[in-house]
This record gives structure tokens, sequence and C-alpha cells, in this order.
């Protein structure tokens, strides 16, 4: 049996699976709207249910990309398990992480049974997990195996693009693998409540053509859509400004989610901005201190609004992110570092940050 039989066989097993759209605009599901968003009410209540969600976009330190994390040559359950506990000791309750289509392609099973050890060790540490499919960020040319070095002193220099601006723009006969991948990989998860919600595609502003990112966006959303899942699904809208892509993900996800680099000025005006749909709102990406976005400005803010708040990221290690973009060697060492909160050898960067979270994050 190939993988696209086994995957049709895995969907045909799973009966009560939702078609949202194949059903009739007049007959949606109960707390779904026609086009198969969530309800306000439905997101409304789920927000409630989570309180707030604080947390950090998570790479394990040994790991230079999606590849590396994964794959089953490098996964390192020991030390996630360490940087874990991190987290769980600065208060926070969720982690973001990023996969793969290559990982799916080549080694299926030993993907799964990796994410299953990460979910494991997230329940472990009273973790819940953002788990985001597609990415624009970093470079093409993914491969499975040894994963080349960090370049010295660059910001994030080895993460690679899924699927790929190539493969979004120029060759969409690729996409149907691409369905394969995403509604076998939610069909599998759909019902793991280790899971915080769905998070499709990072930054699909980014692609360099947005008219194919939003033909293909539109063709994800009618994939995930087509699973029976209790997780709200969403993509992070950049900016305040109205653009197609991001009336599109306003008007599908359920949860609304935005990412924002700027400072307590910009973050504000961000936030309003998408407050006034009266849905769970969650920054999935800040804190660039150079730029102003710093715990102590930005943290009290969201915490005070309700809005999730999901740094980037934990510790430095192999994406080197605490470096600020367009930074190289003739720099050297930053007099501030950009992103992440601990050193290699778990000691706080600034201990009043991780003081702020521990406080902040403690339950009323």
């Amino acid at each position: 049996m190939n993988r696209r039989e086994a995957l049709k066989y895995t969907l045909a097993a799973t009966a009560s699976v939702g078609l949202f759209q194949s059903a009739r605009a007049d007959e949606p599901k109960p707390g779904v709207e026609a086009n198969g968003r969530w309800t306000v009410e439905r997101a409304q209540a789920w927000g409630k249910k989570q309180g707030w969600i604080v947390g950090c976009n998570y790479v394990p330190t040994y790991a230079v990309n999606q590849i590396e994390m994964w794959q089953k040559l490098t996964f390192d359950p020991q030390v996630i398990d360490s940087e874990l506990g991190l987290v769980e000791q600065t208060g926070m309750n969720t982690v973001r992480v990023f996969v793969h289509d290559l990982l799916w392609r080549d080694q299926r099973d030993a993907f799964f049974g990796n994410v299953r050890k990460f979910f494991d060790l997230c329940e472990k540490h009273g973790l819940k997990v953002i788990f985001n499919f597609f990415t624009n960020g970093g470079a093409e040319g993914a491969v499975i195996g040894p994963q080349p070095a960090p370049k010295p002193f660059v910001h994030n220099s080895q993460w690679r693009q899924t699927p790929g601006k190539e493969a979004v723009i120029n060759k969409p006969e690729k996409w149907s693998m691409m369905e394969d991948y995403v509604m076998d990989t939610m069909t599998t998860f759909r019902n793991d409540e280790r899971i915080l919600f769905w998070d499709l595609f990072n930054e699909p502003a980014n692609s360099g053509n947005r008219e194919m990112t939003l033909g293909f966006l539109k063709l994800l959303w009618s994939w995930a859509r087509k699973i029976d899942t209790p997780f709200p699904m969403t993509s992070a809208i950049q900016g305040y400004k109205p653009t197609p892509i991001a009336s599109f993900l306003v008007e599908n996800s359920d949860v609304l989610s935005f990412h924002c680099y700027a400072n307590l000025d910009g973050m504000k005006k961000v936030v309003e901005t998408y407050k006034k749909y009266n849905r769970p709102l969650i920054c999935k990406e800040w804190m660039a201190r150079q730029k102003k976005s710093t715990v102590m400005d930005i943290l009290p803010y969201l915490k005070e609004q309700n809005v999730g708040a999901i740094n980037w990221g934990l510790i430095p290690g192999k994406l080197q992110t605490n470096y600020p973009w367009g930074w190289g060697p003739e720099k050297g060492e930053p007099d501030v570092w950009f992103h992440d909160l601990y050193r290699e050898d778990h000691t706080p960067y600034d201990p009043k940050e991780i003081e702020l979270f521990q406080k902040l994050s403690k339950k009323s």
C-alpha cells in the first residue's frame, strides 16, 4: 500500500470526519459558521477555558532547523525534557513548534512517533502545544540527514521553508502532496488534548507572490476543515493594515493570531485593531529587545488585555536568535540580546525578566 492509498484508508476509517466544505451553507454544524469557522461564542468559550496563554517559540538547542529537531537521526528527548522543564519553571503553559513536510514524506512513522514523545514531555511539564505546519521563513532545499552548521553570528541561518516559496508560487501541481501531509497529520492527532491549536501557516504574507499564496491558503483551509478536530485553527496576521491575505485570515481563523516585534505603542495598535472581532487573540511572536519589544514593557500589557503571549524564544542554541536580524561576524557579540531568555547553562539572561514571567503567570 503506497502513501496515498494508506491515507485514503485512514480517512475512510474515520467516517465521522466533518466535511465542512461539502455541507450545505444552510446546515452548518452547531458552533460552526457556514464557511467552517467556529462561531464567536464557541471561540470565546474556548478562550475562557484556556485562561491566559503564555509561552515561547521552542526549538531545542541541538537543532539548527525543524529537520534536526524531529528527524530520527537527531531527535533528543533528554535535551527536550530538560529544556521544557525550564519552560515550566518560567511559569509558561504553552510552546509553539514547527514541523516540515519532508519529515512526513521521508520517515512518517518515526516522525509521528517523535511527535508523540514530544507531546508526552509537554504533558509532563504542564504545557500545551501550538502546532505549525508551513512557513516561508528560511531557505529552500531541505534534506533529511546531517544538517549544515550554523553560520557564525547569524540569526537563524539554516532554517528551512516548507513547502517552500517555489512550491507555493510556481508549482501548484505539488499541492496535492501537501494536502495528504496536512490531512494525515491532523487525522492522526485530531483528538490529542496536548494540542492547543493548529497553526496552519507561519507568516504567509512573506511569500513574494501574495496572490498565489492566497490561493494556497484557501486550499489549505479547505483541507484542514475536512478534519473533525476539537482544536481551533489560525494563521498569523501580519501588521494592522487590510490586505487580501489579512482579510482572509480574519474571516476564516477560529481564533486570531498575529506577530508583532514593535514597541509598546506598536503592539497596542495591533491589539486594538483585532480585539474588535471579539475572538481570542494570541501574539505568537514578540520580543526584540533592540526594537523596544521587551519583556518589561510588553508582557504586562498582554496580560492586562488577556492576549496570549508567545515570545521568541527560550535558549539561542544553534538557532542563534540572540543575534539581531542582519547581524554578522564583523559585529561581534551584541551588547543586548535580540531574542531568548536563557543562556546555555540555563541561567537567565536577565533574572528580572524571569521574575516577571513567574509573577504574571501565577493563577489569581
